[in-house]
Formats: structure tokens, C-alpha cells, sequence
């Protein structure tokens, strides 16, 4: 079986975050099941058409799309469009397509095509002014819509989004099946136990109530509210806060730590490998994400999998992993962020309830959403 991913950008050759990570994780995990994978997307400059990565087939066709805004949207349709020509050269089996990918390759497709629609909450409920809707209405909705319409099957990062699709886009929830992001459990206990760094290492000390954000620094993760709960907290404790990430966001956020005179109190990382990643993971407390939308955030699990309590914001299927392992929270709420921290760190809830996660974590790992997505491909090609 071959299967094709169709993605703006991938990891790890080109701008990434959680969408271009579970692009990468999943192919990994195919390669491993005996699936032939390749993903087509953009790519740097000084790579060539073609290479290898952990099994999975990368081909570039074209320079490395900017990142979202104005600029981003005709070189995404020209990227589409170059996608459908290619794709009618290529033999495969199934078509998994990212964003809307699809959307050419869908006026005369051939082979199944599955639609996974990142970034849902940016179409549907991110609030923009009024040449921003229409904008969002030409060139998101509605070629959203149409993929979605002539798809054969779409996926959901959970129960929740599964009823967001259906409703939003008027298509039938059998079309749709649940494929949650996923982590790589081995490997993350194998960070996270081979440790060896330290709080100090950090300006940390052991008494310090730390908290750690690993997200791209953009409107939709909620930083802000963060920032300003981390500075109600240190009118009572000493708390710190470890943020790993970059993005647009960037300068804004540091004035308004500079503002809040919390420089010393927030570590913050860019650019780093996951093993670092989750070894700073091990020296923090809690695991905060305050998203204003999005699916399932795959740092909530990846945060879970690293044994942490979460505070996390009620959007989209994130209750769905919190079951006596943190708590959920509004978003655009820093109040409430900081009495859902108080509550875990002066209840002495942080140990069990990390531990709670780990258990949790058990049925996301890779493996398991790839046998999940190998059973929804054959069924597609099975109705051929």
C-alpha cells in the first residue's frame, strides 16, 4: 500500500509546528507497519526534489511556503495546483491531504482522498474584522467546504471536532472518523528518565513553583492570558515559567513580560531539539496551554506523556484527556488559570495527578493511531 501526504510545510525541512509534527509522527509510524509513505510538500531551498528521513519519502515542490498571512495564500493555491499535476504522474493508493491540499486534485480525482482539516477553529471561530471574513470566507471556508463534500472520508482529532465538521460543513458524521494526534512513548521515557538537567541550570530553585508553555508563540495560543497569570501568581509564590517557542507572537510577548518586570521569572527556549524539549518537561510542575482554539493539542499530550499535571483551556476535545489528571479552564482567563494552578500546587495534587497522566497517555501512543489510520485506508480502498 502507498500512501501520499499532502502538506504545506514538513517536518523537519521547513517552518513546523503541531500540525507539520503529526504529519511527520504518523508517516513515521506507517513506515513501521510496512506502509510505503510519501509526503509532497514544499521544501528549503538548499534541499533537492527528493530525500529520505526515518523511511519516509519527502518530495519538494516547491520553495518553502511564507508562513500564514497575505503572502501565504497564492503561494498555497500554487502549491495546490502543482500538487494535482504531480499527483496525476504518481501511482498510490490513498491520498491523505492536510489543510486543503486536496482541493485541485479533487476536480478530477482518482484515488481515495481523506481530508484532515487542521486549523478548524482559525476557519470557524478566530474573530476577525470585516475584510478578514470575507477573506476567510473565499479562501478557507469554501474551499474547505468542497474538500470536505467530495472527500471519502474525513478525520477528527475527536468526538468533539467529529461534531464541529458535521455541523460547520453539513456533511454526514459516518464520512467522518476519529484519528487523534499521538506521542512516542518509548522515546519520550527515554528522555525524560535519562535526564541530567537540572533546575539550577535553569537560575531554577527547587522551592520555585515551575510552570512550562511549549507552543508557537501566535494569537490562537493564548500566551498572553499566561504572561498575565504568571504575574498574579508571584504577587503570593515564586513562581517561574518555562516557555519553549517562536512565531509572531514573539515581540509582543516580551514586552509584555518586560512591562509586567517579569524577565527574571520566565526561561525561554527557541529552536530546540525534542530530547531537550522534554527534559526541560522533567523540571517543571505543571504543564500550562491556554489555546483559544484549536483540535487537541498534541503538546497537552506530549506534556501528559512527560508524567505532568495540565492546566488547560475548554476548547475543542481537550476535556477529553483530562480525567482527574488536571483541570480545565476558560479561555482568555487569567484569573481562572491561576486558582486551577493554586488548587493543584496547594492541594498537593501535582504527583498523583502526573501520574494519572501518564496512565491516560497509554492509548495515544503512535502505534496505535497508525493501525487506526491503516484500517480506515483499507476500508477506502476496499469500496473501489
Amino acid at each position: 500500500m502507498k500512501v501520499i501526504m499532502s502538506t504545506p510545510w514538513a517536518y523537519p525541512f521547513s517552518i513546523f509546528g503541531g500540525t507539520e509534527r503529526y504529519v511527520y509522527f504518523l508517516s513515521k509510524y506507517l513506515v513501521k507497519e510496512g506502509i510505503d509513505v510519501k509526503i509532497i510538500t514544499s521544501g528549503p531551498q538548499n534541499k533537492g526534489r527528493n530525500t529520505i528521513c526515518d523511511g519516509i519519502e519527502y518530495e519538494f515542490i516547491s520553495k518553502a511556503l511564507p508562513p500564514y498571512g497575505k503572502r501565504f495564500w497564492p503561494f498555497l493555491y500554487l502549491f495546490n495546483i502543482n500538487l494535482a499535476r504531480r499527483l496525476k504522474e504518481e501511482k498510490f493508493n490513498v491520498l491523505h491531504s492536510y489543510h486543503i491540499t486536496a482541493y485541485f486534485y479533487l476536480h478530477h480525482t482518482c484515488a481515495p482522498v481523506i481530508i484532515e482539516p487542521f486549523g478548524l477553529g482559525q476557519l470557524c471561530f478566530a474573530k476577525l474584522n470585516s475584510i478578514e471574513m470575507i477573506f476567510r470566507e473565499i479562501l478557507l471556508k469554501r474551499p474547505l467546504a468542497y474538500c470536505m463534500t467530495h472527500a471519502d472520508a474525513i478525520a477528527a482529532d475527536g468526538r468533539l471536532q467529529l461534531q464541529e465538521l458535521a455541523s460547520q460543513f453539513k456533511v454526514p458524521t459516518e464520512k467522518i472518523f476519529i484519528l487523534p494526534d499521538g506521542v512516542e512513548l518509548d522515546l519520550i521515557q527515554t528522555y525524560t528518565s535519562n535526564s541530567r538537567m537540572k533546575r539550577e541550570d535553569l537560575g531554577l530553585q527547587d522551592a520555585d513553583l515551575v510552570l512550562v508553555n511549549v507552543n508557537r508563540l501566535d494569537r490562537n495560543k493564548g500566551i498572553s492570558y499566561l504572561i498575565d497569570a504568571l504575574g498574579i501568581l508571584n504577587r503570593k509564590i515564586n513562581a517561574k515559567l518555562i516557555m519553549v517557542g517562536a512565531g509572531p507572537e514573539e515581540t509582543r510577548i516580551n514586552r509584555q513580560i518586560e512591562r509586567l518586570k517579569l524577565r527574571k521569572k520566565v526561561v525561554h527556549f527557541k529552536n530546540i531539539s525534542d530530547k531537550n524539549m522534554f527534559q526541560l518537561y522533567t523540571l517543571a510542575d505543571i504543564s500550562v496551554t491556554p489555546t483559544l482554539w484549536e483540535g487537541l493539542p498534541l503538546v497537552v499530550l506530549e506534556a501528559m506523556a512527560a508524567g505532568k499535571p495540565i492546566v488547560a483551556t475548554n476548547v475543542a476535545d481537550v476535556p477529553s484527556v483530562i480525567k482527574g489528571n488536571g483541570i480545565i479552564v476558560p479561555p482568555r482567563d487569567e484569573k481562572a488559570i491561576v486558582d486551577a494552578v493554586f488548587k493543584i500546587y496547594r492541594g498537593g495534587l501535582i504527583r498523583a495527578m502526573g501520574i494519572k497522566s501518564k496512565e491516560i497517555i497509554k492509548s495515544y501512543d503512535w502505534g496505535i493511531i497508525a493501525k487506526k489510520a491503516i484500517k480506515m485506508y483499507e476500508e477506502l480502498i476496499g469500496k473501489q
